[in-house]
This record gives structure tokens, C-alpha cells and sequence, in this order.
């Protein structure tokens, strides 16, 4: 509150202003209960929620450990990274085996078509039987003697004879030429030769053969190679009759054979095809080599190599890359298992800690045996325990101190009147709100003789504890004055009030009053005012607000003279309808949000508008004019209102 220095007992009027539909009556929200209780044991000891609270949480573990937490997730990675490592060591090893096989394929193929054609044409389609005609044809161009044959076969030379109807052989023209000259007897067959092109190429094939299958380089190579690469089968066939059962020559001999039917748009096919050899079925990888589609000679080359090595060989891989990974997950899962310990084994002695401490022995305190988080955990954990427990204690205190205040409250509310004033003829009514649990402000009804009746509004300087004892001083040295004297005189009450008030007050604090006597016969008020704030009287008749403000400093700033010479009183005769309030300032300096005062001309507006309602009615609707003004912000000071209206 602030003191209302002195000044003079001249009234204040305040013209008229538009009446307003009148507000509904409102009563204030009660503050809220207390969240926190100390509540009692067993043993008779108070217990706090603070201690309830923490002894209320529950230890028990819920899911899996933090330690099967880090092994499941170290597992996992090593797992994941070792299934990774596999799928992409195994294909590229795999990769590499199968072009390996592609590139053996290809070479094979290759060097069967590094082979003149003439001699895979020759070999193809050459049989001893046509080459013994041949040489039959070509004795008898050359002038051969009747019987030739059975000549040859008396001079021994039928072994030679058969060997001239072999296609293939190497260094047999010297022969050739001496069973020429038996079977002509000797003619000039050189110069027959010489003259016809086409029995020369007959001589040449004959005399100069082509050299066998298996003593050509590559194919002794492919040979030397069946085995140790897996090679199958290799041979060249001429396709220009068709792809079914084309005539060609082999690895194994002449015959005939039904490849699979290519992609004849491609020069090179590779397909795998599941192969039978010696009853068995060999998955074998086939290379195809088509000629090209404008070729005068129609041959296909082909290569079949065995898979099953290379089946053998991913096995064997697979193996060499599972046992490591295997073998690493394994000693991942032991590291997790370790690493686990290490980290989980000083949580569970903390936990267990934490379990003592929410228990409620807050004196007990964790070891601290390293200096990393864990560490650092613990050492945090016995500032908390620390702090716990000193917030346990200031709860208690708290608590202590809202139960002392609850009973200063209490007695505090019993020293506010219990009934309101009732006069014949007069509409009285009083409104009290303390801004905390105790307050500074009072009024209080004094009961002076069968004609005057005493109203008094006070405020203490200060609020809380203070200001209520203060106020519980004042309030007795003014109701004991004003019973003992039986004075009618205001000014002369507070003045023997102030004697005995200011010499018990603690320096600083004050008392404002507003002191009014009502002579009930007269209908007259005496007024006295201790630096209180203005009594607001409504005049009926005018409808017009007149402020009463005697001169006066507050009690107990001064212990005799100067309050003696400062105070003063008026008197004011009250007509049919009229109004008085008294109040404290903790009506006018009620602040919203803002920080805005809700004002005395809001107020004197307020009081001209409900003037002619019911006491009761009225103070409700000042009270809620105020609170919807303040809004969320909190009441800064207490609040008090007394209004007498004469009927």
C-alpha cells in the first residue's frame, strides 16, 4: 500500500456519468489446492511427497537389458557386415571362375578355327572307300594296264595300295609314284598330269594327303587338355545342309551330331547344357561358334567344357569365406559380451543405489571408481541425493510454515466479523479478499452506544505475516480504545490509538484507516481518515459521486504531536438513497497483464452505475469488474470493500 499524505477535508465532486446495464454478481475462483501434503507414517514422522514421490517409482526392468541391448546390436552388425562381406566376395570370386571357364571356352574355340577350312571340309566329308576310287579313276586316265590291281597285289605292293586310299597321312609320294609307274607300266602318266589340271589336283590330294586329325598341334593340345580342363568334347560341323544332324568331325571320330540351335544373329553363343557322359549327366557349358551369313563354307566350331569343377570350386569358396565370418561373428558376440560388462555392471550398482536413495534413504551415497560418463553419472547422482535431500528438508519447512499460516489465516478470519451490521434503515455490506494467505487490510464493525455505530477500513503497510500481526495490533488498540471510551469522536479514537500503536510498531510500517461513527437517529456520519484513501459517498438524489477525505497521516509514523495536529474530522448528513464506500487501495491499484491500474475513476464510475443496487449485489459486481480487468494476472494486494447504503 502507499500513505495518503495529508491534506485538506474539502469534499470533491464528480459529475454524473451514463448509467450502464448493471453487471451479474461474481464471486472470485478460490485459489487452488495444495499439490504437495506432508503426510504421516506409520511411526508418528512426517514424511514429504517429495520422499513419497521418489519411494513411489518402480525399479522393476521392463524388455531387454541394456547388456543383451549392445550384444543383440554388435551381433548384428557383425553379422550383417560378415553377410555383406560373403555375398560380395562369393560373387565376385564366382564372377571371376566363370569368366575364367568363358575365356578357356573362347580359346578353344578360337584355335579350332585357326585350322584351314579345307582340311575340316576334307576331313569331314573324305571316307577310304571314296579315296580308293579316286586313285582307281585316276590309274585308269592315266593309261593303267588291264589287271593292274592284281599285279600290284603279286609284287607285295598292296599294303601301299591301301595306304594311297587313306586321306590322311605325311610323306607317302614317293610311294605314290612308284605304284603309278607299276599300274601304267612306266608311261609318261608326269606329262598326262601336267597337261589336265583336273587329274593333278586328283594326284595332289593322293600323293600329298593332309595330315591326320591327331597329328595337327591343336587338337594334340585339346587332347593333352580334356582332363585338366574339364573339356568334353570338341569338333567342327558343316551346317551348310541344315542344323539337324550335320555331318562334322570330333574328338572323338567322325559322326554326327544336333547342337543346340543358336542364335544365328550372333557370331559367339555360350549356353550351359545339362550333357550325358557315360550314363551320367554333366551340367557342361557349351561354346558355339556360327559362321558368317554371307560364308561360302557353312562351320559351325564348337567347345564343351565340364561345370562340375567349377560347381567344386564354389563350394570349396563358399566354405573358406563361411568359416571366417562365422569364426568372427563368434568373437564379435564374445567382444559385445565384454564390452557389455564393462559398461552395464557400474549402472547396475548405481541402479541399485538409486534404488536405496527412492526407498528414502537419502543419505546414502554411490561410489565413484572411474572417471568417464559412468563416473560422472554417479558423481552427479550424489549432488542430486544431496540436493534431495536438502529439498526434502525445505519441504518440511515449507510445509511447517503453510501449516503455521494456515492457522494465522484462521485466526486472522476470526477476527473479521462474523455477522454483517444490521441498522434498521440501512443496506450494509463488506467484501474481504487477502492477496496472500494472510493479509494486511481489515474492517471491522464497533458497537459505540444505542445511537452510533462504528465502521472502520484499515490497511497495513506490507502484506503477509507482518502485515497481519501488525494489523491484529491495530485492530485491538482501536476496538479497545473505541469500547473503553465509548467516544463518539473519531479523530480523538485514532489519536489514543496511535499512542499506544507507535510505540509497539516496527520502524517502516504504518497504518492508513478510514474511521466512520454513524449516528442512526441523525442519520450523520463523523469521518476520520489516518492517510486512507477517500470515502466515495453517492449522493441519490444527483446522482453524483462526493469524495470525503479529512486530513491525517498514517497511525504509528508519529507517537503523538504531529498526528494530534494533522488529524481532523468531518461530519456528512445522509439523505434517502445515499451510499458511502469505504475500501483500500488494493481495489484501485488492482494491475492486469499490462500492468495498468484498473483506476479511481473506473471504480468511482462503477459505484455511480450500481448505486441503487442491493449492498451485497453491488460488491459482488465490483469484484467482478475487477477480476475481469486483472485478467491472469495475479492479485498484487488485498482487497477490501465496505458500503452502507441509508434506505
Amino acid at each position: 500500500m502507499r500513505p495518503v499524505t495529508a491534506r485538506t477535508g474539502a469534499s470533491q465532486a464528480i459529475p454524473s456519468a451514463t448509467r450502464r446495464t448493471p453487471m451479474a454478481p461474481h464471486k472470485p475462483a478460490a485459489p487452488p489446492p495444495s499439490e504437495v501434503e506432508v503426510v504421516v507414517s506409520d511411526d508418528g514422522e512426517q514424511t514429504s511427497t517429495v520422499r513419497r514421490r521418489v519411494g513411489s517409482s518402480s525399479s522393476r526392468l521392463r524388455g531387454l537389458s541394456l547388456r543383451w541391448k549392445i550384444v543383440i546390436a554388435m551381433a548384428g552388425i557383425t553379422l550383417v557386415t560378415g553377410i555383406l562381406i560373403f555375398v560380395v566376395v562369393y560373387s565376385k570370386a564366382v564372377g571371376q571362375l566363370n569368366d575364367e571357364i568363358n575365356v578357356k571356352g573362347l580359346t578353344l574355340l578360337n584355335m579350332l578355327a585357326s585350322i584351314d577350312e579345307d582340311y575340316w571340309l576334307t576331313a569331314i566329308h573324305t571316307r577310304e572307300n571314296s579315296r580308293a576310287a579316286e586313285f582307281e579313276e585316276l590309274v585308269n586316265k592315266l593309261g593303267g594296264a588291264p589287271g593292274w590291281k592284281d599285279d600290284l597285289r603279286k609284287k607285295n605292293l598292296d599294303g601301299a595300295l591301301r595306304r594311297a586310299a587313306d586321306p590322311f597321312g605325311e610323306g607317302r609320294e614317293a610311294e605314290i609314284r612308284e605304284l603309278l609307274n607299276q599300274a601304267t607300266g612306266g608311261g609318261n602318266w608326269p606329262s598326262q598330269l601336267e597337261n589336265s589340271p583336273s587329274l593333278k589336283r586328283i594326284y595332289e590330294r593322293i600323293a600329298r594327303p593332309l595330315p591326320s586329325l591327331g597329328s595337327l598341334q591343336p587338337l594334340r593340345e585339346l587332347q593333352k587338355e580334356t582332363k585338366r580342363s574339364g573339356l568334353l568334347d570338341a569338333g567342327v560341323v558343316d551346317v551348310s545342309l541344315g542344323d539337324g544332324n550335320a555331318p562334322g568331325v570330333f574328338l572323338k571320330g567322325q559322326g554326327e551330331v544336333t547342337l543346340p540351335v543358336p542364335d544365328k544373329s550372333q557370331k559367339v553363343v555360350i549356353k550351359d547344357v545339362l550333357r550325358k557322359e557315360e550314363s551320367v549327366h554333366i551340367m557342361s557349358r557349351t561354346f558355339i561358334r556360327n559362321p558368317a551369313p554371307d560364308a561360302a563354307r557353312k562351320l559351325r566350331y564348337y567347345v564343351s567344357l565340364s561345370l562340375e569343377g567349377i560347381d567344386d570350386a564354389k563350394g570349396s569358396l563358399m566354405w573358406a569365406i563361411f568359416l571366417p565370418i562365422f569364426i568372427s561373428v563368434l568373437l564379435g558376440v564374445g567382444i559385445a559380451i565384454w564390452i557389455s560388462t564393462l559398461i552395464t555392471e557400474p549402472i547396475k550398482v548405481l541402479i541399485s543405489d538409486i534404488t536405496e536413495v527412492s526407498n528414502g534413504d537419502l543419505e546414502h551415497q554411490t561410489m565413484v571408481h572411474s572417471k568417464d560418463e559412468v563416473g560422472l553419472l554417479a558423481a552427479t547422482f550424489n549432488k542430486m541425493t544431496q540436493a534431495l535431500k536438502l529439498a526434502h528438508t525445505q519441504e518440511l519447512e515449507a510445509k511447517a510454515l503453510e501449516h503455521d499460516l494456515s492457522i494465522a489465516s484462521e485466526i486472522q478470519s476470526n477476527l473479521v466479523p462474523k455477522r454483517m451490521l444490521k441498522i434498521p434503515g440501512y443496506d450494509i455490506s463488506a467484501y474481504y479478499r487477502p492477496s496472500k494467505e494472510v493479509g494486511g487490510d481489515y474492517y471491522d464493525f464497533i458497537t459505540i452506544d444505542e445511537d452510533n455505530e462504528g465502521v472502520i477500513v484499515a490497511d497495513v503497510s506490507g502484506k503477509g505475516v507482518p502485515g497481519s500481526l501488525v494489523m491484529s495490533m491495530a485492530r485491538a488498540f482501536i476496538r479497545m480504545e473505541a469500547e473503553r471510551s465509548r467516544n463518539t469522536s473519531p479523530s480523538d479514537t485514532l489519536v489514543r490509538a496511535n499512542r499506544m500503536l507507535a510505540q509497539d510498531i516496527k520502524k517502516g510500517m504504518f497504518v492508513t484507516a478510514l474511521y466512520c461513527i454513524l449516528n442512526k437517529k441523525a442519520h450523520e456520519i463523523r469521518v476520520a481518515s489516518a492517510g486512507h484513501n477517500p470515502m466515495v459517498v453517492w449522493r441519490a438524489a444527483e446522482n453524483q459521486i462526493q469524495l470525503v477525505n479529512p486530513s491525517g497521516i498514517a497511525l504509528g509514523f508519529d507517537k503523538g504531536p504531529v498526528f494530534e495536529r494533522t488529524i481532523k474530522e468531518e461530519k456528512i448528513v445522509l439523505g434517502s438513497g445515499d451510499r458511502i464506500v469505504a475500501y483500500t487501495d488494493g481495489v484501485v491499484e488492482a494491475m492486469n497483464a499490462d500492468n495498468q491500474e484498473y483506476g479511481d475513476k473506473r471504480f468511482y464510475h462503477i459505484i455511480q452505475q450500481l448505486g441503487t443496487r442491493d449492498s451485497n449485489q453491488m460488491l459482488n459486481l465490483i469484484i467482478k469488474s475487477i477480476d475481469e480487468y486483472r485478467g491472469d494476472a495475479p492479485q498484487s494486494d488485498d482487497i477490501t470493500i465496505v458500503t452502507l447504503r441509508h434506505l
